[in-house]
């Protein structure tokens, strides 16, 4: 099923264009990467998808009912509540719910005392006890306890106040919210900041089963080659669509370019002996008519554009102001 879909998309800052005709697709549990150079526009492109900044031309279509979680790269919570409390705001309404089917369970030993039965009743409540199972009324603790535990924070530190914590643990407590809400789309800015090796391990293995669409920008190719499967490259302001893991993307991508330059140098030899012929067999009155018909094929000839190659990096370059000694620092009797 299409979640959403981008046609055409283009952003411009200050007259200057930022990306042009982006086409993107995002079915249910896609894992997508989009990648490309610094600059190229990925965050801003997030930013779109997740209606943070307006876009100037193309169109976006996604249900209405769409649930988007995105989580920035400077993202962290602003609360005066405690870690666990924050956590738990997520399944509020199943919190009402658990008290609203203690008020029922009463009511329905009260009858049964008095030997008074309500059908109607105990049938409402048996329903809604059933939905408040399959929402996970009876695991939602559980949920929040191994994602804080999944993401670094020890049970002892579940009562701290998020004021006092610091900007990365309260990112990473902003990644956990995010997941224990699991929108139909996740949206995720350089998710990998702040996170150890032990975090990160968690964090792969919990996106793997995650039961909706990713959509990742991370400079982690390791933890992309773990989660995607699709890869989007933004680069010369567009982009071009891949199947397949962040190393597949590097690898299919080198060989498009191969191919691509194969063809045209082949078709570039090809315009040149043409041309030379034409050249060499015009004025030739026994050669005119065949130059003319080469003359022909070369202006019904699809010219195919030189294949673009990497961007541009910056350069830099220092020069050494004072040339040091060998021993740049020495020290005794550390401890």
């Amino acid at each position: 099923m299409i979640l959403m879909q981008v046609n055409n998309l283009m952003k411009s800052f200050g007259g200057s264009v930022l990306f042009q005709n982006i086409q993107i697709e995002i079915q249910t549990n896609d894992r997508i990467a989009i990648v490309g150079r610094n600059g190229a526009g990925k965050s801003t492109l997030l930013k779109i998808l997740t209606e943070e900044i307006a876009y100037d031309e193309g169109e976006i279509y996604k249900p209405k009912e769409l649930e988007i979680g995105y989580l920035a790269q400077h993202n962290d919570i602003t609360s005066t509540k405690t870690i666990w409390d924050e956590m738990m705001t997520v399944f509020a309404h199943l919190q009402r719910e658990e008290k609203e089917l203690e008020t029922f369970a009463a009511k329905i030993e009260e009858m049964s005392q008095q030997e008074n039965y309500d059908d109607k009743l105990i049938h409402e409540y048996s329903r809604r006890q059933d939905q408040f199972a399959e929402d996970g009324g009876y695991r939602y603790e559980s949920d929040v306890r191994g994602v804080l535990i999944g993401l670094g924070f020890t049970e002892e530190e579940f009562s701290f106040q998020i004021s006092d914590l610091s900007g990365g643990q309260k990112t990473r407590l902003a990644l956990g919210k995010l997941l224990l809400q699991q929108p139909d789309v996740l949206i995720l800015d350089e998710p990998t900041n702040h996170l150890d090796i032990a975090t990160l391990t968690w964090l792969e293995t919990y996106l793997t089963s995650y039961p909706g669409a990713i959509v990742i920008v991370s400079h982690d190719r390791y933890f992309l080659d773990k989660i995607v499967n699709i890869v989007y490259e933004i680069a010369h302001k567009q982009t071009t669509k891949y199947h397949g893991s962040y190393s597949r993307f590097l690898e299919q991508k080198s060989l498009n370019y191969e191919r691509d330059m194969k063809r045209y140098e082949r078709q570039q030899k090809e315009i040149k002996d043409m041309e030379d012929f034409v050249q060499r067999n015009i004025a030739r009155a026994s050669t005119t008519k065949r130059a003319q018909s080469r003359r022909k094929q070369l202006n019904k000839m699809t010219k195919l554009d030189r294949p673009l190659g990497e961007e541009s990096s910056a350069s830099f370059s220092f020069d050494i102001a004072k040339t040091s000694g060998n021993d740049v620092l020495r020290i005794e009797n550390y401890s």
